[in-house]
């Protein structure tokens, strides 16, 4: 009689992996409470996981693009950017992640020590992998509608080795939670603000102002915003409550422009940025400007939309006098507020791109700002 194979016993969490769970679990709902976002909880999954960088992170359905997210362990800078890199389109984590049923846990190496992470990924991913020392990655699908998706993500140091069965078992005890601490947390930023007295002060302004919460939508545009939106024909506010362009390309560049606000609000940093929209005979300006308030969930971004027509010359006698420049330094400032950047300058002057860089310089030195973009939505309030 041939001998019976042993049945493969499934890992059991022991009971210290049991109170670190709960202790995993009390975190991530205190996260709820105050305003680190979810910092507490990402700092208490590196320590028990051994997790290198991730986060938890919203994505984009028709392009697959990032347009907000919370992160740990990644270097300064990287959320903006990934934000306005070509890279989440093709990322396999991203794509593997997504295609989850949701609450469920999964990792690239599955517990396996043969093989490398490295050889299940395309080249680009490869680099940033090797370059991080990556050893394995971890992540769920945590909820899904029409246009985003939200995703965590979790990957790891090749010197802790994959991720193990025990291990992955303990992240599929914590998934529902963190399903529905993700689904309160963003409940908080979707209502955080009061439409209806937000709605009121707007209107009290003339200018063209749209506010987004702190994942991008639409939380209110004023009466003029509105008009000016559906005169030019160019933007529109769609049903998934974001700003929309015709094009498909000046759509994602509007997207990108508002996440990296949004980013900039979390990191404190108050520079305002111009995008320039050509509509037929019609230029719009959008000045956004991240807003930071007491509470993570609060930030935002203010959008300010001016129009000029093409056939309108900006007043150099103008920009002389407020800006105190050379009239060679007004024009220059001029086509600045067209959009123009500083090799388009030299080929429309014909002049070198050094001598155009050297007047944007004067001007910025003149006027006391650090950075062209300051500049530029400067001028575009003067003249706008």
């Amino acid at each position: 009689m041939a001998s019976q194979q042993p049945a493969q016993t499934a890992p059991v969490l022991s009971a210290q992996a049991l109170e670190a769970y709960n202790n995993l679990v009390s975190t991530l709902y205190r996260c709820l409470q105050d305003s680190a976002g979810f910092a507490p909880f990402f700092h208490a999954f590196q320590q028990q996981f051994k997790a290198l960088q991730g986060g938890i992170l919203g994505v984009s359905q028709q392009s697959q693009r990032l347009i907000y997210g919370w992160t740990f362990g990644y270097p300064d800078g990287f959320e903006e950017w990934y934000m306005n890199s070509d890279l989440p389109e093709r990322d396999e984590a991203l794509i593997r992640y997504q295609s989850l049923p949701p609450r469920q846990f999964d990792s690239f190496m599955r517990g396996r020590n043969e093989g490398s992470i490295l050889d299940l990924l395309a080249p680009e991913s490869r680099a940033w992998a090797e370059s991080v020392g990556m050893g394995d990655s971890a992540g769920m699908l945590i909820c899904r509608d029409a246009s985003s998706s939200v995703v965590f993500v979790a990957n790891r140091h090749r010197d802790f080795g994959p991720y193990t069965e025990a291990e992955l078992l303990q992240m599929n005890l914590l998934a529902p939670h963190i399903e529905n601490a993700v689904a309160l947390h963003l409940k908080l930023y979707q209502s955080s603000n009061d439409n209806e007295n937000l709605a009121l002060a707007l209107n009290h302004v003339k200018k063209p102002l749209v506010v987004f919460n702190a994942l991008g939508n639409v939380a209110q545009a004023n009466d003029a915003a509105r008009d000016l939106l559906a005169r030019s024909g160019a933007l529109y506010i769609a049903d998934d409550h974001r700003l929309h362009c015709r094009e498909a390309q000046l759509s994602r560049k509007v997207a990108n422009a508002i996440s990296t606000s949004i980013v900039h609000s979390h990191q404190g940093k108050l520079e305002t940025r111009t995008l320039f929209i050509q509509a037929a005979a019609e230029r719009l300006a959008l000045c956004l400007t991240p807003l930071v308030a007491e509470r993570a969930e609060n930030n935002g971004v203010l959008c300010e939309l001016f129009s000029f027509t093409d056939q309108q010359a900006p007043d150099l006698a103008r920009l002389q006098s407020l800006f105190d420049c050379t009239p060679a330094e007004a024009g220059i400032a001029g086509d600045l507020i067209q959009g123009l950047s500083a090799s388009d300058i030299a080929e429309r002057r014909h002049i070198s791109v050094h001598t155009a860089r050297q007047h944007i310089k004067n001007l910025l030195g003149k006027n006391g700002y650090r950075k062209q973009t300051e500049l530029v939505s400067m001028l575009v309030r003067a003249l706008g």
